[in-house]
């Protein structure tokens, strides 16, 4: 009886163990989604700067040479935040 009653419990934390999970996967990759069509804007949006600035008389700037460094920096860090596919290629290549 008491096997039974475990055996049970068992299977009912299992099941809520698993929900969990899969609530927690889903949050996950809408995250990763998200940070990633937000790696998209911001390197559309150095590329856009940089095609408007192709003197470099704005970058070069204090007050404006400011953003542009630090929009170099965000998109700097985003790409190091996900492995691309070019990386994953060459690492396969080098073993």
């Amino acid at each position: 009886m008491i096997i039974e009653i475990l055996l049970g419990l068992t299977i009912i934390y299992s099941i809520i163990i698993s929900c969990l999970i899969v609530a927690a996967l889903k949050r996950i990759n809408q995250y990763e989604n998200f940070i990633i069509k937000f790696q998209q804007i911001i390197e559309y949006s150095t590329e856009r700067m940089k095609s408007i600035d192709v003197l470099g008389h704005y970058e070069s700037d204090d007050e404006t040479g400011f953003f542009f460094t630090q929009l170099k920096d965000l998109q700097l860090l985003l790409n190091d935040l996900f492995e691309t596919e070019e990386e994953n290629e060459k690492d396969k290549e080098k073993k």
